[in-house]
């Protein structure tokens, strides 16, 4: 089988021949530089060769440069360029290998034992062939719990492999170069770690990754990780290490660039105006080190690897190692995986890269004497189960043994399927509208649901054990049920639907895909998140979904494409009549039940693979519960919070440890944060949606405060004074940046300052009424104004860099800002005067700071850290240590037991402005939203909308404006009780002021009575007219007490009288009867107690009069 691919018996590296090679796009080229830079140059001498045409795709490079070979990968293959020079003039190109995706992972080159790896994203697996053998031979070597591999590097001297998978938890792991030994060795901070490479000689590892704008440097094992290098708004896409030097490039910023691995400061850089450079690789024909090939020693009949256990043969797809342990045997006439069709008497196959366009021979293996209905197969065991409908039997096929046998009789049995968990088999019975199952286990048969409206297209999904299908006459409906009977429910109604078939269950991406007339469509198992795919299917009678890709079939033509585009790609024609089409993988049919890849192997955060089962780890500071959920210990006191823009977290550092956790607070890119110190309220503002939000910092009462429309918010501060937030926000021109300030209770705004040149920091110093600000775009510099924005002026207008952040220290009143160019802190008196350097911090890229007590606390971009200092003298202090998984630490908010700055007259009763009150440095001057203009009092806005001044039973404190967001008290007439009630922006009160002071009546009703009332100063003076006979009791309670001094008078001159004589006279326990009506009794009750009275002539009985007595005033 194995065969050469190339004569290089003439192929010999040109002495001294070294230098970079580039994969370029737009156009595409391979761009050389005729040496390794290692320091800054205005120029570089450079090759390109075009490739056409100019729109595909360059992306990864390797090569062997003691052959004089270079390896690209370019679209759907590998490509090899011989006789190559660094200066082009020779080079020939020819096809390696044709079939890998056409996706932007890497390709890598073992030099000892001559093979070539590559990952392939969309097939999700990673793949090796021996670089110069056959095209068709190849061996997959990692693909259980893939998701999107990307980076890839090689140690052939140690025999390993390293490798990223871009999974809902980005790790990186390490493993054999046979696939073996996997280990993850990265699993936290990662978000896309695209390009891969390793310094053999020192063991470590380094990798790029796009999304956090890193360069970063592990050990093999993953510890002593390092950002070496954060290139902010530079996403790197390609990198390999040399001597010392990281050469990268950046697509999209065009940048080529050496990086320092000691140090992680740049060495060179170079703008490339040639195309966009997405790779990168050193080539050097230079060799000075010669390695022995322990493979020399093996007769390995397909190919050979070096492990670190040794030399290790492998089998090409389709082989088996035999006992030797070096031969390899075909196990079957049929692919290890493919596309399994048949017609009505052969099943049929077709290779797996038949998706990448890669031209297989179609093979085919024949069942005798059966006429095929439908089939599903087991991968695993290689078999296929069909239903003979020539004598009505359910069948099993062996692929390999090509032997059948008879499993069970079946009827009018349609739309087989298998479920490799549970070992059963299902399917439609047309003639009794039945879902029925066979056991492979007990070998019976049962019926699972009944009575259905003509289904058709069942599906499983095997871990859930959820069965689907399609059901109805005109208007039909997708239906979920399962194995053990439970009630089957509609999850797509047909009102969502057209004309739906083929429905088909794709373990990858756990989603059901189904045609609707030539459109491809899908949901989630419960039949939410309904996507419609932009491919055109026209005829189309089957589709189905493999990994990344469709498929589908029109007439005796299979068709494929990747899901994210609008035709077909390829085509292959089959054979007419075909009864079917299926997947046959057997990575596809695993039991993914306590795995990460089955809901996230129920683990809340981070789920981590293991060579079996998986294990469950939290986010930063978080720990993890016996339940599998995370939880942290939220400090209350002596915090600082920190946004983590790259991640969307917000984080907690202990201020005395130096502690982080991460707060359960939900947002996409946090820039700007704030905390309100008199309520706890965290404000933090989200790039993503030009907002800011506020929450408690356990998570709870999420609010929207307001939208920035345009612009974004870079930073934020508030007057305690008045509540009000102040931020600076920054739009895509000078016109949408400006200043604003926010009345949180109503989310009212008011533009302050406009035309800014990007401003970014802001610090208030309200009992001052100014505040301060930085603009970083053309002429850096530091604001001042009124904190009305009146009276503007610019206090530090020169020697400035990148004025990141500001804060204000008010023992001393300085002025103290960092420089992110200039990567130092200055300070100044708040004149802008004196200005003097405190510290400096070496390619830091400072940020944010504050001020708490003598210490100072920054963030910057390139530190993992905050980093804290003494203020006065500049030298550091020990606090936080690095944590290398962290991202850009943007802004920050400290919490400590301190006395905050506070305007006088505003922070007492809004300072008697209707909307803002601004303080100033004469005392406050009010403001109005924006577009609403002062009245002429100078504190009351037009349009002004008051809540009530009447509160029934109450009277208001004199001092309430009735303004929104203002606070007042009531006092009741009765009692005397206060309660605190709040205008809302609608110009209602925050409470039903109507059930606050109510006044309590007695009942106006008497049974068996009548009474007379009479209304004094609150009091209820209550006659008995008459005697009314023959009633068996009688009964007198309770009084109501108003707030008359007469009525009060009243009734303890009548309680004392009553006590007296009950005093005299102990009360027998009476009840009243016919024959002792001349002898009556009446109850009076007061509070607890009920005394019993003996009374003559004035009336048979009397119904109870109760008084209820008030809660406060305790009766």
């Amino acid at each position: 089988m194995s065969r050469h691919l190339f004569d290089l018996s003439n192929n010999c590296g040109i002495p001294g021949d070294k230098g970079l090679i580039i994969g370029m796009w737009n156009p595409a080229s391979v761009f050389t530089v005729t040496e390794i830079p290692r320091s800054p140059a205005k120029y570089y001498n450079n090759a390109s060769r075009p490739l056409s045409p100019s729109g595909i795709k360059i992306s990864s490079i390797s090569s062997d440069s003691k052959k004089n070979v270079v390896f690209a990968s370019i679209e759907d293959s590998i490509y090899v360029l011989q006789n190559f020079s660094i200066w082009q003039n020779t080079s020939t190109m020819s096809l390696a290998f044709k079939g890998r995706s056409p996706s932007l992972s890497q390709i890598a080159f073992d030099h000892i034992s001559n093979n070539l790896y590559w990952c392939d994203s969309l097939m999700k697996w990673i793949a090796m062939k021996p670089a110069y053998m056959d095209n068709t031979m190849f061996k997959v070597v990692v693909y259980k719990n893939l998701r999107l591999p990307l980076g890839l590097a090689l140690d052939p001297e140690d025999g390993l492999m390293f490798f990223s998978d871009d999974d809902s938890n980005s790790r990186i792991e390490k493993a054999s170069m046979d696939g073996t030994n996997r280990s993850v060795i990265v699993h936290t901070g990662l978000m896309w770690p695209i390009a891969l490479s390793v310094d053999a000689t020192n063991n470590l590892l380094y990798w790029a990754d796009y999304y956090r704008h890193t360069l970063e440097v592990s050990n093999y094992n993953g510890s002593n990780r390092r950002v070496l290098r954060r290139n902010n708004y530079v996403p790197v896409t390609g990198l390999h290490y040399d001597q010392n030097i990281l050469h990268a490039v950046s697509v999209e910023s065009k940048l080529l660039f050496g990086v320092d691995t000691k140090s992680g400061s740049t060495l060179y850089a170079v703008h490339i105006t040639e195309g966009q450079p997405f790779t990168v690789h050193v080539y050097n024909a230079e060799v000075s080190k010669t390695y022995t090939d322990p493979c020399i020693t093996h007769s390995c009949q397909h190919m050979c690897v070096n492990t670190p256990s040794g030399a290790t043969c492998l089998c090409a797809e389709g082989y088996q190692l035999s006992s030797d342990a070096m031969t390899c045997t075909d196990r079957s006439r049929f692919y290890e995986k493919g596309f399994i069709f048949s017609n009505a008497t052969v099943f049929f196959m077709i290779d797996v890269h038949s998706v990448n366009g890669r031209q297989s021979e179609m093979k085919h293996l024949k069942s005798p004497s059966a006429n095929i209905e439908t089939f599903a197969v087991n991968s695993n065991s290689h078999i296929i189960y069909f239903v003979d409908s020539s004598n009505n039997t359910l069948k099993e096929f062996n692929i390999i043994t090509e032997q059948t046998r008879i499993l069970a009789s079946v009827l009018n049995a349609r739309d087989l399927i298998f479920d490799w968990n549970a070992n059963l088999l299902g399917w439609i019975d047309l003639s009794q509208s039945n879902i029925q199952v066979f056991s492979l286990n007990s070998w019976t048969i049962s019926t699972i649901y009944s009575g259905l409206e003509q289904p058709v297209s069942l599906t499983v999904d095997a871990d859930h054990g959820y069965l689907f299908w399609i059901s109805g006459t005109s208007a039909k409906s997708i239906l979920r049920g399962n194995w053990n009977r439970n009630d089957y429910s509609i999850i797509v109604s047909s009102s969502s639907l057209d004309n739906p078939g083929s429905l088909y269950y794709d373990v990858t991406s756990h989603r059901i895909y189904w045609l609707d007339n030539s459109l491809i469509k899908s949901s989630m198992v419960n039949g939410t998140d309904i996507k419609t795919y932009s491919i055109i299917t026209f005829g189309a009678t089957r589709a189905f979904a493999y990994k990344d890709y469709f498929g589908w079939t029109s007439g005796s033509t299979i068709y494929f494409a990747r899901k994210f585009v609008s035709t077909s790609e390829d085509s292959f024609n089959l054979v007419p009549n075909m009864k079917g089409v299926t997947v046959f993988d057997s990575s596809l049919q695993q039991d993914n039940r306590g795995t990460c890849h089955f809901l996230n192997g129920g683990c809340e955060n981070i789920c981590i693979p293991l060579q079996s089962g998986r294990k469950c780890q939290c986010d930063l500071g978080l720990k993890l519960q016996p339940d599998l959920t995370c939880d942290n210990d939220i400090y209350m006191t002596n915090f600082i919070v920190v946004s983590d823009f790259t991640h969307g977290r917000i984080l907690q550092i202990d201020l005395n440890t130096g502690n982080v956790t991460k707060l359960p607070i939900i947002t996409q890119k946090p820039s700007a944060i704030m905390l309100d110190k008199s309520t706890m309220e965290l404000y933090f503002s989200d790039y993503s949606t030009k907002s800011i939000m506020s929450s408690t910092l356990h998570g709870k009462n999420k609010t929207l405060v307001h939208l920035t429309g345009l612009a974004f918010v870079e930073v934020m501060a508030i007057d305690h004074s008045t509540g009000n937030i102040y931020y600076t926000a920054v739009g895509s021109t000078t016109i949408q940046s400006y200043i604003g300030v926010v009345k949180r209770f109503n989310s009212l705004h008011k533009t302050l300052l406009s035309k800014l040149q990007s401003p970014r920091a802001i610090v208030l110093y309200p009992s001052k009424g100014i505040m301060y600000w930085t603009e970083y775009e053309n002429v850096p510099q530091i604001g001042r104004s009124y904190m009305d924005g009146t009276s503007k002026n610019y206090i530090v207008t020169n020697d400035l860099g990148l004025p990141n952040g500001l804060t204000i220290d008010f023992e001393t009143s300085r002025l103290y800002w960092t420089d992110g160019r200039k990567n130092r802190i200055e300070y100044s008196d708040l004149n802008g005067g004196n200005r003097h350097i405190l510290t400096t911090d070496t390619d830091a890229v400072l940020m944010k700071i504050v001020i708490s007590g003598q210490h100072l606390f920054y963030t910057a971009w390139n530190r993992q850290r905050i980093t804290k200092m003494d203020k006065s003298t500049g030298s550091k202090i020990t606090f936080m240590s690095k944590h290398p998984e962290l991202g850009r630490l943007d802004s920050l908010a400290i919490f400590a037991d301190e006395i905050v700055d506070v305007n006088p007259i505003c922070s007492k009763k809004n300072g008697g402005c209707s909307t803002f009150c601004f303080p100033t440095p004469s005392g406050r001057a009010c403001g109005c939203q924006d577009n609403v203009n002062l009245q002429s009092d100078q504190k009351t806005c037009e349009g002004v909308i008051l809540c009530p001044s009447s509160i029934e039973n109450a009277v208001m404190s004199s001092s309430c404006s009735r303004r929104a967001g203002e606070s007042c008290e009531i006092t009741c007439l009765e009692g005397n009780t206060s309660h605190s009630i709040v205008c809302t922006s609608e110009g209602t009160w925050n409470q039903d002021t109507r059930r606050l002071c109510l006044i309590r009546l007695c009942p106006s009703t008497i049974k068996n009575g009548k009474l007379q009332s009479v209304f004094i100063s609150g009091l209820g003076r209550i006659t008995l007219e008459k005697d009314i006979p023959n009633v068996e009791k009688a009964s007198l309670t309770g009084v109501y007490i108003g707030s008359s001094v007469g009525g009060f008078i009243i009734i303890v001159t009548f309680i004392t009288a009553i006590f007296c004589f009950i005093k005299r006279r102990k009360p027998p326990i009476f009840k009243a009867s016919s024959e002792t009506q001349s002898r009556r009794h009446f109850n009076i009750q007061m509070g607890h107690k009920t005394f019993t009275m003996k009374v003559a002539g004035i009336c048979a009985s009397v119904a109870p009069i109760q008084s209820t007595p008030s809660p406060k005033q305790g009766g």
